[in-house]
């Protein structure tokens, strides 16, 4: 089991409202979602981000330039994905490979 899976298994052990408080807290604190080229402005209307790990964006988008692989996020949980905002979650796209 990776960090990834590992991280998945402790999520589901919280109640709706703490994995709701950490998203948020991870969403300010570590992901560079909003720093990408390709993150637009419906997404910050809709408050979007941490797509790796709640999946893809319910934006229209133009993938300008990917920068997953430089998020913190992506490093830490030894994700093996990309442009998650298009494709969907580290697990919708682990599950593809099933």
């Amino acid at each position: 089991m990776d960090r990834y899976e590992k991280a998945l298994e402790k999520m589901s052990e919280m109640s709706e409202e703490q994995l709701s408080t950490l998203i948020d807290m991870q969403k300010k604190r570590i992901c560079i979602c909003k720093d990408c080229p390709s993150y637009n402005q419906c997404m910050t209307e809709n408050k979007e981000g941490l797509f790796c790990f709640l999946g893809k964006s319910s934006c229209d988008l133009d993938l300008i330039q990917c920068k997953c692989g430089e998020c913190p996020v992506h490093t830490n949980f030894q994700m093996k994905y990309g442009s998650y905002c298009m494709e969907g979650s580290e697990e919708e796209q682990r599950s593809k490979e099933n």
